[in-house]
């Protein structure tokens, strides 16, 4: 079996590593995976034809800035493709790239599974039709998605939230824990997140550090971030801010409240009943072109989840030191804000439901690679009589 996999980011490549091992268990036979991926995928046995650990990025004006670099990644791809004819080409997130290599594996005629879906929900609905042309299976991480997908005529399977699979973090979840006066800073995993983000976060701590003396800080690091530089700032914005790793799931589990990135990172946060203030911004051109794409009212996966606003957001030009400091205060100060929010979290944890991810995408995937080779055989056979 040959599976050809193009991940973009660090917890793709976490994910998509889970499922080869469990693919490799399950299929009995020998398994020959190659294409874009990072060191987890490496580690399995994945051969890497592009190191993606340099090749995330998040906006118009950022992705344009690094289309030279992008466009060669595909390029590489596009002809291991050509050349190699994997069974299977497994895509995970990372949609402006992803549906690009997408369309050459149909020309070939090489099955597409997309896992983590394009949010097609939330902005640019066009996108839609393009997706029934060029995906043959969808194996999507939020149950709403399921009848989204059917109806469009793509084959879809609700495999399992990943957040939910990580049992570091439910085993903190289940931690009873009276919450200290920690609050946690958490600006992003990529590079253009920490740079929009991280200034006024910090600027926000300074504020709530003069009122309240008793406040200390954390800043989980991501892995796919330059601890040495993260330091260097925390150590110029004049608060004491304590750098832990990002999976120290158990000290998040003690904060108070938490600023927070849009992204994956709200779903932790809400699985460990942590308060927190969600916020956002990017490059300015960038976010005038998303907010025409933009469908739906809210952008925290939190909100999206339970359809209702449980955490604030602060977007863009909102996104200042005051505005975060005000609703942080909120937090601290306000028990029926917090209930509020732990409330939201129980609904959400809910709706999920928990599944075993890595099982259920190492099982569509192996269906589409059988799906394939009797088609295969039929094809063979029908030649033949002819």
């Amino acid at each position: 079996m040959k599976i050809m996999i193009s991940v973009g980011e660090a917890s793709g490549d976490m994910h998509a590593a889970s499922a080869l091992k469990q693919l490799r268990e399950m299929s009995g036979g020998a398994i020959e995976a190659f294409g874009m991926g990072g060191n987890r995928l490496a580690a399995c046995g994945t051969e890497l034809l592009v190191d993606n650990r340099h090749h995330a990025v998040m906006g118009l004006v950022e992705v344009l800035h690094k289309y030279p670099q992008l466009r060669a990644n595909l390029s590489t791809l596009k002809k291991a493709m050509k050349d190699r004819q994997p069974d299977v080409l497994l895509l995970v997130d990372y949609p402006h790239f992803n549906m690009k290599l997408a369309v050459e594996a149909k020309s070939l005629n090489i099955p597409v599974l997309y896992y983590i879906a394009p949010k097609v929900w939330a902005s640019r609905p066009g996108r839609m039709q393009e997706l029934t042309e060029i995906v043959d299976h969808m194996a999507v991480i939020f149950p709403f998605e399921v009848e989204l997908f059917n109806s469009a005529g793509i084959t879809t399977t609700y495999v399992g939230n990943p957040v939910l699979e990580n049992e570091a973090l439910l085993s903190a979840r289940e931690n009873p824990v009276v919450p200290n006066n920690t609050i946690a800073l958490l600006p992003g995993s990529r590079k253009s997140e920490i740079s929009n983000l991280l200034s006024p976060m910090l600027a926000t701590a300074k504020l709530l550090a003069a009122e309240h003396s008793d406040l200390k800080f954390v800043l989980p690091v991501a892995e796919t971030l330059d601890k040495t530089s993260l330091h260097d700032a925390v150590t110029g914005s004049d608060v004491n801010i304590e750098l832990i790793e990002a999976a120290d799931y158990n000290r998040l589990r003690q904060c108070r409240a938490a600023i927070v990135s849009s992204g994956t990172a709200t779903l932790e946060l809400a699985m460990l009943n942590v308060p927190m203030v969600v916020a956002y911004r990017m490059n300015t051109l960038s976010f005038r072109v998303l907010k025409r794409w933009l469908t739906i009212k809210h952008i925290s996966l939190v909100n999206i989840i339970a359809e209702r606003e449980v955490v604030p957001e602060l977007l863009q030009d909102d996104v200042t030191a005051e505005k975060l400091y005000d609703e942080v205060s909120r937090l601290i100060d306000n028990a029926a804000t917090r209930d509020h929010q732990l409330s939201g979290f129980s609904e959400v944890f809910d709706k999920l439901s928990r599944k075993d991810v890595k099982t259920n995408l190492a099982s569509v995937l192996l269906s589409v690679y059988k799906q394939r080779a009797t088609a295969a055989r039929e094809v063979k056979v029908t030649a033949t009589q002819s």
